[in-house]
């Protein structure tokens, strides 16, 4: 139950960090901010995808890594960014029976946003889903879930609801 709610929480988090709209690329972090890199994960397999997720960022919209943060929980950890360009936010499951009956090995994309027009941001999110696609086997995670918001909000900053789908890789 706890490894349940600790899920539902980080979702939670997630879900409010991406709903809202990318401001400036100006961005740096707040003092007092935890630390940023991903060394703060201490499963080298997360880890390690996170390594390889924050250099294809940072190769292929300059953000820094100081614009990534990172945090561990007892059922994984996440990744987000706020950057203007291409904010992102993932978690990586290493625990069962979390929200959605989601199974262990999942790399679940909760939120993709950008300043720049929609058409420029499916293209990118379509690489973006293939590097994930391939990140997956290598880094020994089995499932790829997306997050669909299923609420119709004026204020795209809450996510009340929303669907998860999940892809068995191998």
């Amino acid at each position: 139950m706890k490894a349940s709610n600790n899920l539902n929480q980080l979702l939670s988090r997630v879900k409010s960090i991406f709903g809202r709209k990318a401001t400036s690329t100006a961005n740096t972090p707040l003092e007092g901010e935890p630390p940023t890199g991903h060394s703060v994960v201490s499963d080298p397999r997360l880890s390690s995808a996170f390594a390889d997720i924050e250099k294809y960022l940072s190769e292929n919209y300059g953000i820094l890594p100081a614009k990534l943060q990172y945090k561990e929980y007892t059922n994984g950890a996440s990744l987000t960014s706020e950057d203007a360009t291409f904010a992102v936010s993932l978690v990586i499951l290493t625990a069962t029976n979390g929200a959605a009956h989601l199974p262990d090995n999942v790399l679940l994309l909760g939120g993709v946003t950008s300043t720049n027009d929609v058409e420029w941001l499916a293209a990118e999110l379509r690489k973006f889903t293939n590097l994930l696609m391939q990140l997956c086997p290598k880094h020994r995670i089995q499932h790829l879930a997306f997050a669909f918001d299923k609420t119709e909000s004026d204020d795209p900053r809450f996510v009340k609801e929303a669907d998860v789908t999940c892809i068995r890789l191998y």
